[in-house]
């Protein structure tokens, strides 16, 4: 089949639409009307197989594009594309690795889920081979509404937006943070906890990260970098303007590694034995024309030319990352060529309008 120019879409999301990476997809609808296309949205969490049925019959869509992230949507959505499936149906799905792998009842459930759709979406390259219909890798995309160059004063050697998370992920991330830590009040990184601090036991850490905690020890005028997260999506990405370099890290560790691996034994880990996935914050760096530093991965070539339009670091190379982050700090001109190309690359291949473009034509050749 071939879709209109500009297909009727029928948006389908579930409570976690924009959670917990909200700068990922929440604009995406909006996206859509911007080009033209028709659009109605629907919560999953509240729909009934009648109401999809009734919503599919009046609106007549010609594709079912679905955000869904929770596990029990996922399935309860599928459970409906079995009883009635009216036109090409999707799903983007832009979770960690570890949300494949269902928690409650059959682990393999998601998965077979996903042969009920007719094409699946996912930020994760190396799951393709195990979605149980057609997958296509697409990743994460910036808003450009509100990720632009607004031409701020650079205020910021380096930032970084995140989380350290649990006690496996701060063990990976602090060589990281200490790093752009030296850069005093010239680094913004919007963490859960001070640098000044050294790396304390879990349990402590879980109180000195406590919202309220938190709260008292940003008033304290002790701490030698900016830290602390921004409120909201707009704040954030202004911090990201500020910035001269913004650092990303595309590796992830957690707990439920080894649930992954009895359930996809040959999944393909990285060169360190790590999974990683491609993180919404690179494209949001590159969408307010800031230079972005980011650790290597095989498909950061695809999306961008490493050196030209973004400047990539070996990880566990902590030398690497620092003669990096001096380097271009000092090298205004040559920053900013970088910062410049990839902002125009960004506008081009990366903005949210640009992934319902890409998403279109995929299923334009696959369907």
């Amino acid at each position: 089949m071939r879709l209109p120019a500009k297909p009727r879409v029928m948006f389908l999301a579930d409570p976690s639409f924009g959670m917990p990476y909200p700068f990922i997809l929440a604009g995406l609808p909006d996206a859509m009307e911007r080009m033209g296309l028709p659009v109605v949205r629907l919560d999953t969490s509240t729909l009934t197989l009648a109401d999809f049925r009734e919503q599919a019959a009046v609106f007549k869509p010609d594709l079912i594009f679905c955000c869904i992230q929770y596990q029990d949507q996922i399935i309860k959505t599928a459970g409906f594309l079995r009883e009635y499936h009216p036109t090409v149906a999707t799903n983007w799905f832009t979770e960690d690795p570890n949300a494949t792998i269902c928690t409650n009842g059959s682990p393999t459930a998601l998965l077979k889920a996903s042969k009920d759709f007719d094409i699946w979406f996912t930020i994760n390259p190396r799951m393709t081979p195990y979605w149980r219909t057609k997958a296509v890798f697409m990743p994460p995309g910036f808003n450009d509404v509100a990720c632009r160059d607004e031409n701020l004063p650079r205020t910021y050697d380096v930032s970084y937006v995140g989380q350290l998370g649990h006690a496996l992920s701060t063990d990976m991330y602090w060589p990281y943070m200490k790093t752009l830590a030296t850069f005093g009040r010239r680094a913004a990184l919007c963490i859960e906890r001070p640098m000044g601090l050294p790396k304390l036991p879990y349990a402590i850490e879980r109180l000195v990260r406590h919202r309220v905690v938190r709260r008292h020890l940003r008033r304290l005028p002790i701490w030698r970098c900016s830290w602390g997260s921004a409120e909201t999506e707009a704040s954030r990405a202004r911090i990201i303007s500020r910035s001269k370099i913004h650092f990303g890290l595309s590796r992830v560790r957690g707990h439920w590694e080894e649930a992954v691996l009895r359930v996809l034994p040959d999944y393909l880990l990285d060169e360190h034995g790590y999974f990683y996935q491609v993180k919404g914050r690179l494209f949001h760096a590159v969408g307010t024309a800031t230079m972005a530093l980011n650790d290597h991965f095989p498909e950061l070539e695809e999306m961008f030319t490493i050196g030209k339009e973004i400047v990539a670091f070996q990880f566990g190379d902590i030398q690497d990352l620092r003669q990096k982050l001096e380097w271009y700090t000092k090298h205004d001109n040559e920053r900013l060529r970088i910062a410049r190309a990839g902002y125009e690359r960004g506008r081009k291949e990366h903005t949210l309008g640009a992934r319902v473009n890409q998403i279109i034509a995929a299923v334009n050749r696959l369907v």
